[in-house]
């Protein structure tokens, strides 16, 4: 399919709902992307990425009302004075030497770590607390997270977001390497999609398909980003990734092959109404002598 065309990157779009301009723009939206990289091994990979933004300073404003960012993680940025968010539960290896560098890059098992606002007063009574709640939302083990395998790092793991210093006594991290990543992980993480898995590229995310890779990694990110050029107010953004690498699809005929249907066991039905971009891009570089872009298709649903 993909080493067919002679194209470095193909960029699909699926069709939203269209209609008039909203009279005010909403205060929060939904992208969703996936990139499928056919790989030298003949593996083929595919990495989606929902990004939730939300122009609401959760922290300094009273919010009552969720409509697409999740209410759960909503209410952990302000009960703990999160500034930053980053977990993730992965399952296998990624083969740097078949498949080279990774889309995303994430430890084996379960990893968390936090920023926390220099208000926090106990941060390590804070950390523990929050490492119990996410034990709770994403059915994990992170309660085993104890002073024992949490450390304070001091010249990595700087802040993605906006930032006004960097006061590495408000960081924290931990690794369970042995946290086994499973469908009661996958379940929970899909729940805070603003369309769960019943339309836009979440409903490719089938258990037991994405469970039957060589690679499988979901992650959590939230971090706060400038509203506008000046910076002089922030929005939210939630980013949510999923990575799996399937082993090569052989044809009858001894070809390699891939397509939607082979990899998820489904294909793409309907747009999530509450997405105002869906993306699918197909990275055929390994095919292409000179790298070039093709978009076949563009829509906004606002």
């Amino acid at each position: 399919m993909a080493a067919a065309l002679p194209l470095a990157l193909v960029v699909l779009l699926l069709l939203g709902p269209g209609g008039p301009a909203l009279a005010e723009p909403p205060r929060d939206s939904l992208r969703e992307e996936l990139v499928i990289t056919p790989l030298p091994s003949g593996d083929v990979a595919a990495t989606f990425q929902f990004r939730t933004r939300w122009d609401s300073e959760l922290q300094r404003e009273g919010v009552s009302h969720y409509r697409l960012f999740p209410k759960a993680l909503g209410q952990l940025i302000s009960k703990y004075s999160l500034r930053e968010l980053h977990l993730s539960f992965t399952q296998g290896f990624w083969r740097t030497r078949y498949w080279g560098p990774p889309f995303l890059q994430a430890p084996s098992g379960a990893e968390l770590w936090v920023w926390f606002q220099d208000t926090v007063t106990d941060v390590d009574k804070s950390w523990k607390e929050l490492s119990n709640v996410l034990s709770g939302i994403f059915c994990a083990s992170l309660n085993f997270i104890d002073s024992t395998n949490t450390v304070t790092p001091t010249a990595s793991f700087k802040p993605l977001g906006v930032a006004n210093d960097t006061d590495h006594y408000f960081l924290r991290y931990a690794v369970l390497p042995r946290e086994v990543v499973c469908t009661e992980n996958l379940t929970p993480w899909k729940k805070l999609l603003p369309c769960s898995s019943k339309a836009g590229l979440s409903v490719l995310l089938k258990a037991d398909r994405l469970f039957h890779t060589s690679y499988h990694s979901q992650a959590v990110h939230i971090r706060p980003v400038c509203r506008n050029a000046r910076c002089t107010s922030i929005s939210w953004e939630l980013r949510q990734t999923l990575s799996v690498v399937f082993d090569a699809f052989v044809t009858g005929q001894g070809k390699k092959d891939w397509s939607l249907f082979r990899m998820f066991s489904r294909t793409l039905t309907e747009p999530c109404p509450l997405a105002s971009e869906s993306r699918v891009y197909v990275d055929i570089t390994n095919y292409s002598q000179v790298p070039r872009r093709h978009s076949v298709g563009y829509i906004s649903t606002w």
